[in-house]
Parts: structure tokens; C-alpha cells; sequence
């Protein structure tokens, strides 16, 4: 687990700590290392039941046993949850890791009232299969090696990137939520197979074969995804015809569009 020794809390055990600590264990992080809280008794089981590790209803027993804090609430509760920790955090030299969609830095900052060692932190789901994708940008206070610990963390979950924070809404929009819009897209595409006879679990197992073929190729190629389009779709057949309709119906405005509107939706979050 590439030398990191301190224990990591979670504050909040909902989807996305779950994905990280499933990403944690999987790549040999110690259970007893991890400590999760929750109000919600039943995500609390089933994180202690499926990985071993602590767990707690209390936010203070969090602060204290744990050198690395990953606040990982809901964007509407982040005040009242910063509230409760802020005079723990102040009596203990820790690191504060947020994943709440949307919440800038400088929210925290204030919230917490003292200078902290703050990073934010932008995940996707995959991580809780080691294929996750991360956005780290920090505050001032945050050191180097902070940074590092960090890095440690989520390559455990999968590819890490460093970014300024002017950025992250839109990584947000495209990262963050994107797994979501891979997951739409292969429902639509189950829907249009209904002449195809096959079960449906093996339908689900070649559309999600063939996504992941097709983006490995983007990834390794030499050629651009219009290049790599373009060599699939020959004059007057199959598959031009269905890019034909995707253009009529304006697709890429659309998903343009999408994007814009998620982004505003993760700076409003920010405002708030």
C-alpha cells in the first residue's frame, strides 16, 4: 500500500465511500486501518459485514481515531457535519479529504473557521473496481506530502489527476457523473435489443464488452475517436446510417447541453 501508515476515516458511508473503501481493501489496505460513520445503521452493516472494517454512529470517535479524515457527506448536510467536527479537527493536527459534490474549498475554510489542510477530491464509482478516475486539487495549507498521501489513496481506486480547483465543476460534469451516462447509454441499448435473442444478462455482459473494447482502443490508439468513428462507418451501410441519425437528432448538442447543465448544477451546489 505504497508506505501509507495512518488510519482513514469516513465520515458519511454511502455510495461513494463505499466504492473507495471496496477500492482500498482490494488493494491490500488493511480493514482494521479504516473506520467509517453513519446515522444509517444498515450501510454501516453492510460495510462491516462485506469488508471488516470499523465502524461507528459517531463523528467524534471518527476525529479521533483516524490521522486522514474523508468527508464523504452529502453536499445539504456539509455545514451541519462540519459544525459538529470543526472544534475536534482544530485540537488535532489532521488531514481533511472532502468528496461533497460541488462544495469549494473555501466553503470549508470558512465553515471550519482555522486553517486546515484541505483537499478536494472529485471520484466516480468505478473506483470500487480499481477503474475509478479522481480530480485532487488543495488548498494553501495542504502540504506536498499531503498531496502524496492523497494520490496514495485514490490510485488505489484507480487514475489519479491533479487539477485546479476553476476546473473541477466541469470535471465534475464529465468524470464525476460520467460512469452515470455510460450506464443510460447501455440502457437505451438494451431496450433497442429487444429482436435480439438472447438472455439478458449475456445482452448486458457484449454491450458493456464492446464499450470497453471501444475505449481501450481510443485510449491506446494513435487515431483520434473521429478517425477511429470514421474507419467503423463505411459509405451507405449500417453503421453510417445510424450516426445519420444520431446528426439528424442533434446528438453531440445534446450531449453538450447536458454537460453545460451539470456543470451549473455543481457550481449552484457551491453557492449554496
Amino acid at each position: 500500500m505504497n508506505n501509507l501508515n495512518e488510519k482513514i476515516g469516513f465520515i458519511g458511508a454511502g455510495n461513494m465511500a463505499t466504492a473507495l473503501i471496496s477500492g482500498l481493501i482490494n488493494s491490500n489496505f488493511s480493514p482494521t486501518k479504516i473506520i467509517a460513520s453513519s446515522p444509517e445503521k444498515e450501510h454501516l452493516q453492510k460495510l462491516s459485514e462485506a469488508f471488516k472494517i470499523n465502524t461507528c454512529n459517531d463523528n467524534q470517535e471518527i476525529i479521533n481515531k483516524a490521522d486522514i479524515i474523508i468527508l464523504a457527506v452529502k453536499p445539504n448536510i456539509i455545514e451541519e457535519v462540519i459544525n459538529e467536527i470543526k472544534i475536534s479537527i482544530k485540537q488535532k493536527n489532521i488531514l481533511l479529504i472532502s468528496i461533497a459534490a460541488g462544495i469549494k474549498i473555501e466553503k470549508i475554510e470558512t465553515l471550519l473557521g482555522v486553517d486546515q489542510r484541505i483537499i478536494r477530491a472529485m471520484p466516480n464509482t468505478p473506483a470500487s473496481i480499481m477503474e475509478g478516475v479522481t480530480a485532487l486539487c488543495s488548498n494553501n495549507s495542504a502540504l506536498s506530502e499531503d498531496v502524496a498521501k492523497a494520490r496514495i489513496l485514490f490510485e488505489c481506486a484507480g487514475k489519479v489527476t491533479e487539477i485546479n480547483e476553476t476546473n473541477i465543476d466541469i470535471f465534475t460534469a464529465l468524470i464525476g457523473s460520467g460512469p452515470a451516462y455510460i450506464f443510460y447509454l447501455i440502457e437505451a441499448m438494451l431496450e433497442s435489443s429487444r429482436n435480439l435473442k438472447l438472455p439478458e444478462e449475456e445482452k448486458v455482459n457484449l454491450i458493456s464488452a464492446m464499450i470497453a473494447g471501444s475505449a481501450n482502443l481510443a485510449k491506446n490508439s494513435q487515431d483520434s475517436p473521429e478517425v477511429l468513428r470514421e474507419k467503423v462507418t463505411s459509405p451507405g451501410g449500417v453503421t453510417q446510417k445510424a450516426i445519420e441519425e444520431f446528426e439528424k437528432y442533434g446528438m453531440k448538442e445534446i450531449i453538450k447541453k447536458c454537460m453545460d447543465e451539470a456543470e451549473k448544477k455543481s457550481i449552484e451546489l457551491g453557492e449554496k
